[in-house]
């Protein structure tokens, strides 16, 4: 199962790029509220778990395309673009600086980047073990 997964590379190269496209989307609406709610006594906004999320899963789709055939990813390998994606993740929350009711959050960045790295390792280490586990 897993590898005929990662003989998609075409919806997964696909899946990417238009995952790509609607972070750039969404993070140019002007005036998106953002929801709160209290934890441990202290406002915590929601938007940062999307942040979180949103980045998680774009680098997810990414291992998952440039994995090889038995669902290896070498970071090495591509550790260029995967720092271009970084170097997105902050442009992309720069930018909204010129966009009518957003602004620049160092805590969207920080989750931008803690997504990224968490989408990277969950999701190489994750199919590294299915994949160890189907061969035994």
């Amino acid at each position: 199962m897993v590898r005929q997964l990662l003989s998609y590379k075409t919806l997964l190269k696909a899946s990417f790029w238009l995952w790509l496209l609607l972070i750039v989307i969404v993070s140019s609406l002007p005036n998106v509220p953002t929801q709160e709610i209290n934890l441990w006594d202290e406002p915590f906004r929601l938007d940062y778990l999307e942040h979180f999320g949103v980045f998680a899963i774009l680098q997810g789709i990414f291992v998952l395309w440039k994995a090889d055939e038995n669902g290896f990813f070498h970071l090495r390998n591509h550790l260029i673009f995967v720092g271009g994606l970084i170097l997105f993740a902050v442009i992309d929350e720069l930018h909204q600086l010129w966009i009518p009711g957003r602004s620049y959050n160092s805590l969207d960045l920080m989750y931008n980047l803690i997504g990224s790295f968490a989408g990277i390792f969950v999701t190489k280490y994750g199919l590294k073990r299915v994949i160890t586990s189907f061969k035994n």
